[in-house]
């Protein structure tokens, strides 16, 4: 409700705000052969914010989402619920006006954030232990070799904003077999 009403108060042509919350919580115990015994409490909340705005017929949304290995308090705290509220209302209106992009190929500069994700799913799963122990991975067998172009750097840090400094999505104290997360080079320019 507070979200709904800040968005319909800050641009009357607001049409329906969306508001999604949700949250989970794994325990993991890793026990393994060797005598190491690891735990970790891994909690996610995201909330997800969509409004569609409507002028002279044309109707347009915005999109805006948070959240992250904490608990819902601190989801909801500092006013972050408002601060995307903000973004996905302004996001909306931005497209209001906006023009078709041009068809064809072009370059792109990708920032921080969701081409994350991108990159994961192009490349991440495949330079995963168990996909390369198998040798069924488009990497096996590869290291040392060139994988990508020159200036191409892939890191993959669990540790990263942990739990305990940030709580960002992909942090976690322990990996699945109960090692301590760490900063790993998994593509270094290019190879």
């Amino acid at each position: 409700r507070r979200v709904d009403g800040l968005v319909r108060a800050l641009d009357p042509r607001a049409q329906q705000v969306m508001v999604s919350l949700s949250g989970g919580v794994d325990t993991v115990l890793v026990a393994r052969s060797d005598g190491v015994l690891a735990g970790d409490v891994r909690p996610l909340v995201r909330m997800n914010i969509q409004v569609i705005v409507e002028q002279n017929g044309r109707r347009e949304s915005g999109f805006a989402g948070f959240g992250g290995r904490y608990s819902y308090e601190q989801l909801l705290a500092d006013d972050k619920p408002e601060k995307f509220a903000r973004k996905a209302l302004r996001q909306a209106l931005v497209n209001l006006d906006a023009i078709d992009a041009p068809a064809g190929t072009m370059p792109v500069v990708l920032g921080p954030g969701w081409p994350g994700v991108l990159l994961h799913e192009a490349v991440g799963h495949g330079l995963e232990g168990d996909f390369n122990r198998k040798g069924t991975s488009a990497f096996s067998g590869r290291i040392g070799q060139r994988v990508a172009a020159p200036g191409v750097t892939v890191v993959d840090d669990g540790a990263m904003d942990s739990p305990v400094g940030g709580g960002r999505r992909g942090s976690l104290s322990i990996d699945d077999e109960g090692t301590p997360t760490e900063r790993t080079i998994l593509i270094e320019d290019g190879i």
